[in-house]
């Protein structure tokens, strides 16, 4: 099952919908209490529409999609942006992996000439403070475009209602014997400074190091 967290995605989510819809998987998208028509625009799709009624972040987003797709009897969820972003092609790599027998399933954004160079070193800085104080190395610490099995989710549960929850997941993922591996994906960066900001990357790393002293 997908799940999708949405906010102040009117103009994009229509056509990132109409492409997921081909895969006839079963898609979850949770609207964090935007101020557009993000909702009307997911109610016009053949989806499981939620909506917060007050955005309430990312990680909220994402636990809600997510806790609602196990409940449905999902086995595994692939939880990638409303963006535009990530390529529903790449869908399948995340899908293969999981009938392999992992439990979770990075996502690793190729580089390209298009990659904001202040949002690519932040990401390596971060990955490899991680890989220091936890032991445990993903490449794009970042990504969103990820995937886990119902075992994996009841293990690393995050408590992260921001952005922090890639970086959480992986915090509490090194704290386990779960079965990973990473996959190349393809990124579209439509606007450079969208997403995580300044303020959003000093609250991560504030938070790694919190998480750390509180291990």
């Amino acid at each position: 099952m997908l799940v999708i967290p949405a906010f102040n995605e009117e103009r994009r989510i229509g056509a990132v919908l109409e492409k997921l819809i081909r895969f006839d998987l079963p898609i979850i998208v949770v609207d964090d209490g935007s101020g557009d028509n993000t909702f009307d625009q997911i109610k016009r799709y053949p989806v499981i529409a939620l909506k917060h009624k007050i955005n309430l972040g990312k990680g909220a987003a994402l636990k809600t999609g997510c806790e609602a797709a196990f409940k449905l009897g999902a086995d595994a969820i692939v939880m990638m942006d409303s963006d535009g972003q990530h390529l529903p092609e790449d869908i399948e790599k995340f899908i293969r992996k999981l009938e392999e027998g992992y439990d979770i399933v990075y996502g690793a954004r190729r580089i390209s000439a298009d990659t904001p160079f202040i949002r690519y070193g932040g990401n390596k800085v971060a990955s490899l403070m991680v890989s220091v104080l936890f032991g445990l190395y993903i490449s794009d610490l970042l990504c969103g475009y990820r995937a886990f099995s119902k075992k994996a989710y009841q293990e690393i549960r995050w408590t992260s209602s921001g952005y922090g929850v890639e970086t959480e997941i992986v915090i509490k993922d090194s704290k386990t014997k779960l079965k990973r591996v990473e996959v190349p994906v393809e990124t579209i960066y439509y606007e450079k400074f969208k997403g995580v900001s300044i303020l959003d990357a000093l609250g991560i790393f504030y938070q790694i190091i919190n998480w750390r002293l509180n291990k």
